[in-house]
């Protein structure tokens, strides 16, 4: 076994046999609203997860998220991007009588082009050094591997879904806004911004003829600028990357969520649940490698060490 993959399986069970699933359960997540946050999952793994999840939580849409509870956990659906594998997950969605909500990338969608970060150019560049660019930059050195956004890839395949998919799941799934070519907001200028923004709600809207009043932050970067600047084009609500649960008190523009690996198994599922292994994923390297030389110490003297000089 890989030594990464050892270590989760690790975490995992200590983390299960701690207690830390109904110990959050009853604390933290009681009648409030864990969102969760997928990418392209199988439908095998997401239908174990749901029933998982229909032991202990209602599911709600996105639009009910600020709402006050009725005394039991509930649980919103989300997936960013809009990629092609989620029209396999409609029998999953009608099986377990949920109604999710999938961000799209709405230049990307009903087009035949392929997300950017899935195309060899981003991948050789290294994709996350790409989205830390400022937006012209990072479009610069994409279009040195060929890449146009507005235009098919021929070095990769179309990884978005088609307008008969998303006309199909209509009726079983809300359709909602990750800008038009899924860039870093906060490396956007002003101007560039508001157009992602704005355009994109209106291509949704065009695509589903329905409202398109909620967004979800790329790569769950925003800041004040970018809240202001979604109130301004009339969304209702922003959701995060950042860990935790929601109620009637959270702030509708940053909404908070349980981003969960595609590939999880119901184990690793449970354990991301807690919110622990997420909010461990986010801290900052300094402050990981802080925390295991403080342990390491401790654990080898018993007290943590001080500067003689």
């Amino acid at each position: 076994m890989k030594p990464k993959r050892l270590m989760r399986t690790i975490f995992t069970h200590a983390i299960l046999l701690s207690g830390l699933p109904a110990l959050t359960r009853f604390l933290l997540w009681r009648d409030r609203v864990a969102v969760l946050l997928y990418h392209d999952p199988d439908p095998a793994t997401l239908d174990s997860h749901l029933a998982y999840l229909k032991q202990y939580c209602d599911f709600v849409p996105m639009s009910e998220v600020n709402t006050p509870g009725k005394g039991r956990r509930r649980a919103a659906l989300t997936f960013d991007d809009g990629h092609v594998g989620n029209a396999a997950l409609l029998p999953i969605f009608i099986k377990h009588g949920v109604r999710p909500t999938i961000y799209i990338c709405s230049s990307i969608v009903a087009h035949e082009r392929t997300h950017w970060w899935l195309t060899p150019g981003a991948q050789h560049a290294g994709v996350k050094r790409l989205i830390k660019l400022p937006n012209a930059q990072r479009l610069e050195e994409l279009a040195r591997y060929g890449f146009q956004q507005n235009a098919r890839s021929d070095e990769a395949p179309v990884s978005g879904l088609s307008e008969n998919q998303i006309e199909a799941m209509l009726p079983y799934v809300d359709f909602q806004s990750h800008t038009r070519f899924h860039p870093t907001l906060t490396r956007l200028d002003d101007r560039e911004c508001i157009e992602e923004l704005a355009q994109s709600k209106r291509e949704v809207e065009e695509l589903t003829g329905a409202p398109c009043e909620h967004f979800a932050y790329p790569y769950g970067r925003y800041g004040s600028r970018e809240v202001a600047m979604l109130k301004a084009t009339g969304y209702k609500s922003g959701r995060t990357t950042a860990v935790g649960w929601n109620d009637e008190k959270s702030d509708p523009f940053r909404l908070s969520a349980f981003d969960i690996e595609d590939d999880s198994s119901l184990p690793w599922f449970a354990a991301q649940m807690t919110g622990v292994p997420l909010a461990w994923r986010r801290l900052p390297l300094g402050a990981v490698k802080s925390i295991l030389i403080r342990t390491f110490h401790f654990a080898r003297i018993g007290k943590p060490q001080t500067n003689a000089g």
